[in-house]
This record gives structure tokens, sequence and C-alpha cells, in this order.
């Protein structure tokens, strides 16, 4: 517990680059370590079979010379014990000479001359020819040459005796050690090396990231336009999702910086009119009171419109925040929108605008009613708003297993193509100056819009300019939570 602590509170070991820089550096010890060992090995193997070949040959010899003397029946004779005692000095071994009967005729420590030899080198080397190998349990070199004579009855060469070698490898042992000692300098220089290439490595794999980071602190303020670039194809996915965040955090920063002044204008020009209006009354101390009430139906209605103006940006607030969930029932949407039609009756008459209810099948649906039937009430409210006199609004209801489909389509003025993607964001307007004198707070179909997509359902518009507007709303019969 105490290390994974430490691990945390000192962020250089949960580095990247340290990570990669200790990979690479731990793999090319690894790698170091094992090839040491390799070598090691295989000098050790290539120094004893050396020896081996070494003393095969010169004991070769020996046996040779000895076969074509009396040597195994007198050991005096010539100078064949003083030749092998001077190879067993060469070779740091010992040396035996022994007859057919493996009786022991020669031994260069004088240790066992008379007795029998017990050696299965030995007799191999009688059955098989010349024998060698190292015993690593026994840590012993042995080599076993049978002496031989030619027999001029048989014509054939006749085996009278064996020759045994036995040599401690621990001289090649110790050479071999020596020359890893000189040799510890050049991996000391190869680790130096190693780690050079392993830092170097590691800053060059992390220098995308690094470029990505700073690509992301420069985005904070949005002055650098220049779009991050990626050196690897595995930092690729990474580096085109960061561009497409940053497009979008200045798509929605321009939103935002839009939205605060939409706001303070909407706000400030009904505070402006009361302003006026409050003025004008101070100025005119003698005033009938018939100019009063004007005055003050003026301000209250100017009230009226900041109250909604706050209340709908209350709405949306709440809505993208998912404050207050949908109070979602079962309802009948036919009986729904015939009582908002009921509803905005005298409004159309006034307006001079038909209003026509199209209903293809009885249609029940799990809805949130006081909100779906704002929504619904904004577009037949805003298709008799924006409308010629006398003019038409024809609402249509339509389902199938699915998806229950709301049209509201009318004769009005129209939208121009241009202006069509932008009549569902906060305030916008197509005719200002029309808007204004409707009364409208320029938040309804953003409302509209939200409150349709928290149903899982979609609205879109068509228009022709002085012809008339089509709104389509799709939304499921059963809520998808």
């Amino acid at each position: 517990m105490h290390f994974i602590k430490f691990i945390k509170e000192h962020k250089i070991l949960r580095s990247f680059r340290l990570r990669i820089f200790l990979i690479i550096l731990l793999t090319g010890l690894c790698a170091l370590g094992f090839m040491r060992r390799v070598i090691t090995a295989d000098a050790v193997n290539m120094a004893i079979e050396s020896r081996e070949a070494e003393m095969m040959t010169r004991l070769r010899i020996m046996a040779d010379r000895i076969g074509n003397s009396i040597f195994m029946q007198d050991t005096t004779e010539g100078t064949y014990a003083a030749d092998l005692m001077l190879l067993s000095s060469v070779f740091d071994s010992r040396i035996i000479a022994a007859d057919s009967e493996l009786k022991i005729v020669y031994d260069s420590y004088d240790n066992d001359t008379g007795h029998y030899l017990i050696s299965d080198v030995a007799v191999k080397a009688f059955r098989d020819g010349a024998v060698s190998g190292y015993d690593k349990e026994a840590g012993l070199i042995e080599i076993a040459i049978p002496v031989t004579v030619y027999d001029s009855d048989l014509k054939a060469d006749i085996t009278e005796g064996v020759l045994v070698a036995a040599a401690s490898p621990e001289k090649i042992l110790r050479d071999v050690a020596e020359k890893e000692r000189r040799s510890v300098i050049i991996e000391i220089l190869a680790i130096v090396l190693l780690t050079g290439v392993a830092a170097a490595v590691a800053s060059v794999v992390v220098r995308p990231f690094d470029k990505v980071t700073g690509a992301i602190r420069s985005a904070a303020s949005f002055d650098d336009s220049t779009p991050a670039v990626s050196d690897y194809k595995e930092t690729e996915e990474i580096v085109e999702a960061f561009n497409e965040m940053r497009t979008q955090m200045k798509a929605l920063d321009q939103s935002r910086q839009e939205f605060v002044g939409n706001v303070s204008h909407e706000l400030k020009t009904p505070m402006a009119s009361i302003k006026v209006l409050a003025d004008s009354i101070n100025m005119q101390s003698d005033a009938p009171v018939e100019v009063y009430r004007d005055f003050m139906k003026d301000i209250s209605e100017e009230i009226d419109r900041e109250n909604n103006i706050i209340s709908d940006l209350l709405a949306l607030v709440k809505m993208d925040k998912g404050v207050g969930a949908l109070n979602i029932e079962n309802k009948n949407i036919n009986m729904l929108l015939e009582n908002i039609i009921r509803r905005l009756g005298p409004l159309a008459k006034k307006n001079e605008v038909d209003i026509v209810f199209e209903s293809i099948r009885q249609v029940d649906a799990d809805v949130d009613e006081t909100k779906i039937s704002s929504a619904f009430m904004n577009l037949i409210e805003n298709g008799i708003k924006y409308n010629k006199k006398p003019g038409w609004v024809r609402v249509k209801l339509d389902a199938d297993h699915r998806f229950f489909t709301v049209t509201v389509s009318d004769s009005g003025m129209g939208i121009p193509e241009e202006s069509l993607p932008h009549i569902f964001e906060r305030f916008y307007r197509v005719d200002k100056s029309h808007s204004r004198e409707i009364g409208g707070t320029g938040l309804g179909l953003a409302i509209t819009r939200r409150t349709i997509l928290l149903h899982r359902g979609s609205i879109k518009a068509e228009s022709v300019l002085g012809e008339g507007t089509v709104f389509t709303v799709r939304i499921p019969v059963g809520y998808i939570a």
C-alpha cells in the first residue's frame, strides 16, 4: 500500500517516457546478460574442446609410438615414461597406461601402478577405439586411446593396452574468467551506450504526445488555429479526435458568445422600453389619467415580455442540464391536439386563419403531456402568427406500429432557404422586425426541438418563401428510456 501511494504521489514514476526508457533499458540489459552467458558458455566449451583435441592428438602420437615398442612389457624401455610424464605436466593431467587385462603398468602420479584400471572410457576404448569426453559432474576431461601392435601372422592390429588421460578444466575456467573480467570495461561502455539509446528512443516515441499536449494547451485561448499533426499512425486517431474536439470547442465558444450577446440584447430591450416609458411619465407631471394608463399598460406588456424571455431561458437551461425528468404517461394524441387547436381558436379567428385538423387514425403514445402540448402549441401558434390574411393551418396526425407523426403546415410567408438550417437556434429570427411586432422571444423553436429530442423524436422543416412552411414531427409511440 505504501509503495502504491508513493507511485501516485510521484508523477515521474507514472511517466510514459520513463516506462519506455525502462523497458528498452531492461530489455537491453537482459539481452546483454543472455549474450554474456551464451558467449561465456561457448568460450568454455570451445576451450575444453580445443584442449580435448590437443590432448587427443598428442596422446594418439604416444600410443602409436608405444605400440611399436615393448613398453607394455617393460616401462623402463626407451624414453616413453619420461615423455608421458612431460605430457602429463604440459596438460596438467594424470596419464595411465594399462595392458590388455587393464592392469596398470604406468601411472604419472605413481599411485596405482600394478593395480587394475576401473574405467568406463578404457573399456570403451578397447571396444570402440579412441574415446574422449567432458564429465561435468566429475569435472574432468577424459581421453582413452587404445595401444595397438601389428600382428604379421594375423595381418591385423591387435590391442595390447590403453592410454588414459584425465585432466581438470580448472585452468581453462580460470583463463575464461580472466577474459571475462577484462571484458567488464566493454560491458560498462555498452550499458552506457544502451542507456543513451533508450533515452533517445523514449524521447522520440513520446514526442507526438508532447506535440498533442502543446496543441491542447494552445487551444485553450483559441488563438492558434493550426491543427495538430500526427507523426505516427498510432497517434493519428488521437490527433484526429483532438482536432474534431478543437473545432467543436471553437464552435461552442462562438455559440456561447453569440448566446450571451443575444440574451443581453433580448433582456436589455424590454428594460430600455420600460425606462423610456417611465421617463416619459415623469416628464409629464400634468398628463391625463388615460395617458398614465396607456403608459402603464405598455410597461406591463414589456414586463410580461421580459418574464417570458426569462421563463423560456430557464426552461432551456433545465432541459440542457436534464433537470426535471419527463413525466411520461400514455395519452391520446388525437384529444391532445384537439384541445390545443380549441385553445388557439380565438387567436386564429383574430388573425383570419382557418385551422384544419386531419386525424388519420387514433393514436395513444407515451409522452409528457405538458411539455409535448407546449411544443405542438408553439408550432401551431407560429403557423397562425406568421401567416397571411386570410390564411390556413393544417394539422395532420398519422402513425405506424413504432412512431406517430404530426405535420403542421401553413399558408404563411415562408422561410428563406438560407435561414432554414438556423431556425432552431436560440434567439434566431428570420424577420426580426415582424417578430418584434408579434412579441416572440426567439426561443420557442429551440424549446420545441429540445422537447422533441427528449422524447427521442425528430423534427424537420421545409419551406418555400412566400408560399408557406411545413414542420414534421416524428416521435416513438413507446417512450425509449
